[in-house]
């Protein structure tokens, strides 16, 4: 089984940071569900319709790990009005567990959501 989660903020200041954490946080609430891995996908750190895509085998505690090490990267303290975000958890019924394999993916040719 899998679980999916979604941020959507509008006019409201918020952080990177604080948005990651709202999604880790709906991860966490998830993770009774069973799964292998897990992974986010936010809009870009420059504000621009790029994707930054964060993805771990093994538990959200991993993931979130991960997300941290790379906090210079996701611009933890960038400030957006408008925001969307996803975290998905999946339990590997097709390929094995891998960052690869994680979700959320990429789809179409310009990689958006």
């Amino acid at each position: 089984m899998c679980g999916i989660f979604a941020y959507l903020n509008h006019l409201t200041p918020k952080t990177r940071l604080e948005i990651l954490d709202l999604l880790i946080k709906g991860l966490k609430r998830l993770e009774y569900r069973g799964y292998d891995s897990a992974g986010v996908g936010i809009d870009g750190s420059s504000g621009t319709s790029e994707i930054s895509l964060v993805k771990s085998t093994g538990k959200v505690k991993l993931l979130e790990d991960r997300i941290h090490a790379l906090k210079d990267d996701l611009n933890f303290d960038g400030v957006h009005t408008v925001h969307v975000g996803i975290a998905h958890t999946r339990w590997a019924t097709h390929g094995a567990p891998s960052d690869v394999n994680c979700h959320p993916h990429r789809s179409g040719d310009k990689n958006e959501f």
